[in-house]
């Protein structure tokens, strides 16, 4: 499930971050491949870390969900808080886990 519907207080383990590293991760978000980019977006099986990455989301975290309203979420990674915007959030997959 995307990482968006996590409540607050609930965990969950990241499986997948989609994301092809030039287009602001839209092409993924429905999990079909878009090929309306600008001229010149290259598409690399592997990209370089996605922004999502940098800020130590990655597949096999663990992540708690502190807030989840409007466009903010506040997430616990490894005892830091990390806030991100919902479209990021639309763009990872986890899977709960029961604490």
């Amino acid at each position: 499930m995307p990482l968006e519907l996590l409540t607050p207080g609930e965990k969950g383990e990241i499986l997948e971050i989609r994301h092809c590293g030039g287009c602001g991760g839209g092409c993924h978000s429905h999990g079909h491949h878009d090929h309306n980019h600008s001229p010149g977006h290259q598409h690399h099986k592997k990209a370089t870390a996605t922004r999502a990455e940098e800020m130590g989301l990655r597949v096999g975290k663990q992540v708690e969900m502190l807030k989840n309203d409007g466009n903010l979420l506040l997430l616990l990674v490894d005892e830091a808080r990390i806030a991100i915007d919902r479209r990021m959030a639309r763009s990872i997959k986890v899977k709960g886990i029961n604490a």
